[in-house]
């Protein structure tokens, strides 16, 4: 499946960025399109919650491929017969920056078709939420 995705480079370090995007409390604060999200339990493979988006409402999601400090999957349910997989992750740039990274694929019968049709729009709605990423871990770094 095709992946569509942005990157960014920021001057906090991993453990930094980790802390804030690892925290789901944060994500309103930081995400523009997140009004609010909670999870059942820890930022782990597995956990479960709901996130309400000012784009697309509210929708089940589930952590998966959590490994702490590196990277996470968010999956969803956005549209019939496809899941929504947004991977998510940051890699160190030397001792005090990192690469900040969001992309996304979508599964199930109707994957390929809402691929083509939404995921270039989607990664192009990357761009705010990793600049928003960026400035809180830069404005807590500093």
């Amino acid at each position: 499946m095709a992946a569509h995705g942005k990157s960014m480079e920021a001057q906090a370090s991993p453990d930094r960025v980790w802390k804030i995007w690892s925290d789901v409390s944060t994500w309103p604060r930081w995400n523009p399109d997140v009004q609010a999200i909670e999870i059942r339990g820890p930022f782990a493979s597995g956990t479960t919650g709901t996130m309400t988006t000012k784009s697309g409402g509210s929708h089940a999601i589930t952590l998966q491929g959590v490994q702490p400090g590196r990277s996470f999957r968010l999956e969803t349910a956005a549209v019939p017969l496809t899941r929504f997989a947004f991977e998510c992750e940051v890699k160190p740039r030397g001792q005090t920056a990192s690469t900040i990274s969001q992309s996304i694929t979508m599964h199930g019968p109707l994957g390929p078709v809402f691929s083509a049709m939404m995921g270039k729009r989607i990664a192009e709605s990357f761009g705010p939420i990793l600049s928003g990423l960026k400035a809180e871990a830069e404005r807590q770094a500093g």
